[in-house]
C-alpha cells in the first residue's frame, strides 16, 4: 500500500514525499521533523491503537490527514478525528486523484487554525480548542459497498433506523453507522433541526408546514417529501422560525 501511494504521489508535480514511517513513533518523529502539509495515515499502523496513538508533540505543524485502510471499520473514528478523506483499499487511481483534489482545495481555502483544530481532535488533546466549535461539513457514509463522503449542505433530511442513520440526498440514501443523537450534536442547529425522535431536517429544504391533529404538523420539503413534526420538538422549529 505504501509503495503504491508513493508511486502515485511521485507522479504529481505539486506533491513531494518527504518521509515514510512504519510505526507510531516514526510517524510522530517525521511530523515533528518535517512539518508536512499532508499525512497519509495507515489506520492499522502499529501503535496507533484505533487512530488515537499519535503523540500530541506532533501537533506543532498540524497536517491534513488522509486515512487508508483495508476495511471501513475505522471510518467513524476517522470522521471523529476530522480526517479530510478515507481511502478504502483497493482504491483506483481515479479515487486517489479525487483525494488529491480535496487536499488541493483544502490547502487553498482552509485557514491554518481550522486545520489545527481538526488535527488536535485526532491527537485527543484540544489544546483549549473545543472540537464541537466546528460543525460538520462532510460525513463518511456507506453507499454501494464504498465509503462516500457526503457534503452536509447537500443533505435534505436524516432518518434514524435502529443503530444507523440514513442521509437522504436527492434520490440517493446513504448509511451512517451511529445514532441520530450523536450526529445531531455535530450539526449546525441553525441549519439542521430535530423535528421527531427519528428525524432531522435541513432547514433550507423546508417548503411549508401543514397542521395535523393533537398539535402535530407535517413538514413538506421542497422535493415533496413529507416528514412529521411532533409536539416534543415543535419548540425547536419555532425558535428557528423566529430567528
Amino acid at each position: 500500500m505504501r509503495t503504491r501511494i508513493i508511486k502515485l504521489l511521485n507522479k504529481q508535480a505539486d506533491f513531494e514525499v518527504i518521509g515514510v514511517g512504519s510505526s507510531n513513533d516514526q510517524a510522530v518523529r517525521l511530523i515533528q521533523a518535517e512539518c508536512p502539509d499532508v499525512v497519509f495515515l495507515d489506520a492499522q499502523l502499529p501503535g496507533l491503537d484505533g487512530l488515537t496513538g499519535l503523540s500530541e508533540k506532533a501537533a506543532q505543524s498540524p497536517p491534513l490527514t488522509i486515512f487508508v485502510a483495508a476495511s471501513d471499520k475505522y471510518a467513524v473514528q476517522a470522521f471523529d478525528a476530522h480526517a479530510l478523506d478515507y481511502l478504502l483499499e483497493p482504491f483506483s487511481d481515479e479515487r486517489f486523484e479525487a483525494a488529491l483534489q480535496r487536499i488541493r482545495h483544502e490547502i487553498r481555502t482552509r485557514t491554518a487554525s481550522k486545520r489545527a483544530k481538526r488535527f488536535m481532535r485526532l491527537l485527543g488533546d484540544s489544546g483549549g480548542i473545543s472540537p464541537e466549535s466546528e460543525y460538520l461539513e462532510r460525513i463518511p457514509t456507506k453507499f454501494n459497498g464504498s465509503i462516500v463522503f457526503v457534503d452536509v449542505r447537500d443533505v435534505d433530511w436524516l432518518e434514524a433506523t435502529g443503530v444507523c442513520v440514513y442521509l437522504h440526498v436527492g434520490q440517493k440514501k446513504y448509511v451512517y453507522n451511529a445514532t441520530i443523537g450523536k450526529i445531531e450534536e455535530r450539526l449546525d442547529p441553525k441549519k439542521f433541526i430535530r423535528v421527531h425522535r427519528s428525524t432531522i431536517v435541513n432547514t433550507d429544504r423546508i417548503l411549508e408546514l401543514i397542521p395535523r391533529t393533537h398539535g402535530d404538523y407535517v413538514i413538506v420539503l421542497k422535493d415533496g417529501t413529507e416528514v412529521t413534526l411532533s409536539r416534543g420538538y415543535r419548540s425547536l422549529l419555532k425558535s428557528w422560525i423566529q430567528g
